[in-house]
């Protein structure tokens, strides 16, 4: 019960320090980041399918609302679909012109 009530107040003091020292903008908690231009979400997008790295993608939201954020290794299948495998019981169909940014994580 002790570890529930300390995990609690330490999420809660994480999102507090987020949103008085993030200099973008939050939304629940979460860190919104700036939409990436075509281009931009083009080359990134080739290089994490072409080097597997692992990425976290912000999808579009409507104002005032917390962005969807999903970490995973984006493939390819063979119909050019874009595919999140975030392990191995949960895979996210991704289309590009929904994502507001791509990030490499580790």
């Amino acid at each position: 019960m002790q570890n529930v009530k300390g995990s609690a107040l330490s999420d809660r003091v994480a999102t507090a320090y987020r949103e008085l020292f993030s200099e973008l903008p939050v939304i629940n908690g979460q860190v919104v980041y700036p939409q990436m231009p075509k281009f931009q979400l083009d080359y990134f997008i080739r290089q994490t399918l072409d080097r597997n790295y692992l990425v976290r993608l912000q999808f579009k939201a409507a104002v005032d609302t917390t962005p969807m954020t999903v970490v995973g290794h984006l493939k390819q299948d063979t119909a050019g679909h874009l595919i999140l495998k975030q392990n191995h019981a949960l895979v996210t169909i991704v289309t590009p012109e929904l994502l507001r940014s791509v990030q490499r994580t580790q």
